[in-house]
């Protein structure tokens, strides 16, 4: 009786623990929270938002239930339901990773600790203020964990057995990286269950996990229905199978991508773990994480099921030959948070064997590190007021009604699905297509809209196919739009603070060096140049004066320095060159604790007021530099 009124005692105060942490990460990312229209797999994500027809390629059915369920509450554009379902499931996530450490360490202040310092890292942060599915997925595992561990303590129960089956397995709805838990979850399972391996092959619990796995699979039931309600119907079941493989499991291009890492870039990868893990956590929170394993060790079973499930993890990012790899790196994230706890749990038990204040020391500091990386960390992931997707849109095809413009626009995937959800969600008079794969057909629409008195607007790519395919067959002129970034620059006042930051273009977007030159110029008044073979390249200085700083490196840093009075923070957030997306941005120029640019590959620059606010920013040589549009007038010469 005593023991059970213990045990619900230190339940209740778990409880009040998670909730505590669950509560403020979910304010954190609601405060943070970018207010609508991102680029990329975000716009996919948020163009999808609310509706009923769900695609295999698209998949993440339990993803879209949940967003599709906010977006329904929220009301408004989906894109902001959408990134809205993503902080709460990411505070959640934080809740309940407080419980599982809390639980695992016998520590309430080590529980807490492990859920703040996880909301307070980078990438998760960044993730959960987004339409991206990489917080349920980390709340999925998280519940996962929960499930076996509570199964652990009592490994006969059946019942408990089948509960984890059935929140590992609808997991699975949401990514399918959840695979990336088995090898851990098995070992453990043999490890723990009474009877010892042979045991997890009884016909019982095999047939339960089967029959578990495939309710579990219905979830893509959603997905797999919208093929018979397309257009072009499969015509046969084993036709629709094969079709819904393939594009659930993006077999055209994963398969070229797990493991697909160049033996030559394996040991440079070094230096991007070691990146990703200091940003999210610090040195310190690493120094605890190592702490952390005496704990370990000293409860074998859990040391297995954490040591594998971060080994499987971080070696499955390690070698995926993707753009965003710092994203695959978050299951790795939940293992070393989870490590830490343990450090500090470690910390504490010592502490007890020296004088009692000892103890108290300990957790107030190691809730001080955590609530020191939030507060560190906040200025460079708030996108609250971040609407350069929008306006770069709007700036694109705002102005184009359908009675008077047709836009023919090929970009870049990432701005090309941030166009399609502008045409349907906040344009929907907008009329547009890719000139791209209708170049055949593509003449008699020219001439049928011109006729109709509809101008033909296109993007550079556009204009180059055209060109291209058709000779002089229409006169394309270039729109002059907006005053350039350069003619702009030599506006600022003599003596305006400016940080010029450049780091390494895309390929398919070169750096316009001789753009770059006149930006620089212009920023010095002729008295200095910018050198353009490194990799991240900080100028900070006034306009019209020789810079104060102008630094290159081949890896990331951090500047930080006084202008003016303005406390300035210079942060790259990225490794360079394999980092080819980052919806964040690459790195963040902070003033005063005010996030004023993000930093984008190619060319950034931000002029500054008085009092540190932004007095012009801009972009060149990359994702968010201005796109140029061509026409091709119904009426010559109007």
């Amino acid at each position: 009786m005593g023991a059970g009124l213990a045990y619900r005692g230190v339940a209740r105060r778990r409880l009040i623990a998670a909730v505590v942490v669950a509560a403020g990460a979910f304010a954190l990312y609601r405060a943070t929270l970018l207010p609508s229209l991102d680029f990329g797999d975000t716009a996919a994500f948020q163009d999808a938002g609310g509706a009923l027809e769900v695609t295999p390629r698209q998949g993440y059915p339990l993803y879209f239930a949940i967003g599709n369920l906010v977006v329904w509450l929220a009301g408004g554009e989906p894109a902001f339901g959408m990134n809205l379902a993503s902080a709460i499931c990411a505070a959640l996530a934080c809740g309940l990773l407080t419980w599982l450490a809390a639980d695992l360490t016998g520590s309430l202040s080590a529980g807490v600790f492990t859920g703040a310092l996880f909301a307070g890292s980078y990438t998760f942060w960044s993730q959960a203020v987004i339409a991206e599915v990489y917080a349920l997925h980390v709340l999925m595992l998280t519940a996962s964990l929960i499930a076996l561990t509570w199964w652990a303590k009592r490994p006969e129960s059946l019942t408990r057995l089948c509960v984890f089956f059935a929140v590992y397995a609808l997991g699975f709805g949401n990514h399918l990286m959840m695979v990336l838990l088995f090898p851990a979850a098995t070992l453990f399972l043999a490890s723990t269950i009474p009877g010892g391996p042979r045991a997890l092959l009884h016909p019982r619990i095999v047939g339960m996990a089967m029959l578990i796995a495939a309710l579990g699979a219905l979830q893509y039931a959603w997905n797999f229905r919208s093929m018979y309600t397309s257009l072009v119907p499969p015509e046969s079941l084993s036709e629709a199978l094969q079709t819904f493989w393939f594009d659930v499991t993006k077999s055209d291009w994963r398969s070229t991508m797990i493991m697909g890492v160049d033996e030559s870039a394996l040991r440079p990868r070094l230096g991007l773990y070691w990146f990703d893990v200091v940003q999210q956590f610090g040195r310190m929170g690493v120094a605890v994480a190592l702490i952390g394993i005496a704990g370990l060790v000293r409860q074998p079973r859990m040391c297995l099921l954490i040591v594998t499930g971060w080994m499987v993890s971080a070696f499955f990012a390690y070698t995926y030959n993707v753009g965003d790899a710092h994203v695959f790196f978050l299951p790795s994230h939940v293992f070393v948070a989870l490590t830490a706890g343990y450090g500090v749990a470690v910390l504490l038990q010592v502490a007890t064997s020296l004088q009692p204040a000892a103890v108290t020391i300990i957790a107030v500091a190691a809730l001080t590190f955590a609530g020191w990386r939030v507060f560190d960390t906040w200025p460079a992931v708030d996108r609250s007021g971040d609407t350069r997707p929008s306006n770069l849109v709007r700036e694109l095809a705002g102005d184009l009604p359908s009675t008077r413009a047709v836009l023919v626009a090929d970009l870049n995937w990432q701005l090309q699905n941030g166009l399609d959800y502008y045409a349907r969600h906040t344009n929907p008079d907008l009329l547009h297509l890719r000139a791209a794969g209708r170049l055949l057909t593509l003449p008699w629409l020219i001439q049928d809209n011109l006729r109709h008195g509809r101008d033909i607007v296109l993007t550079r790519g556009s204009a180059h196919l055209v060109k291209q395919a058709f000779g002089d067959t229409w006169r394309i002129e270039q729109e002059r739009r907006g005053t350039p970034l350069r003619e702009q620059i030599t506006q600022l006042p003599r003596g305006t603070p400016f940080v010029l930051v450049l780091l390494r273009a895309y390929r398919d977007v070169p750096l316009d060096v001789e753009e770059l030159t006149a930006i620089v110029a212009a920023l010095t008044g002729h008295t200095a140049t910018l050198p353009t073979d490194s990799v991240y390249t900080v100028m900070v200085g006034r306009a019209g004066e020789r810079p104060a700083v102008v630094r290159s490196e081949s890896g990331p840093f951090r500047l930080r320095m006084s202008v003016s009075d303005m406390n300035l923070d210079v942060r790259m957030e990225s490794w360079l060159p394999p980092d080819t997306i980052r919806r964040a941005g690459f790195g963040h120029v902070v003033v005063n604790r005010h996030h004023v640019l993000t930093l984008e590959r190619g060319v950034s620059v931000v002029a500054l007021g008085q009092n540190g606010e932004t007095r012009l920013a801009g972009y060149a040589s990359g994702l968010y530099a201005p796109e140029p549009r061509f026409r091709i007038r119904a009426t010559p010469g109007a």
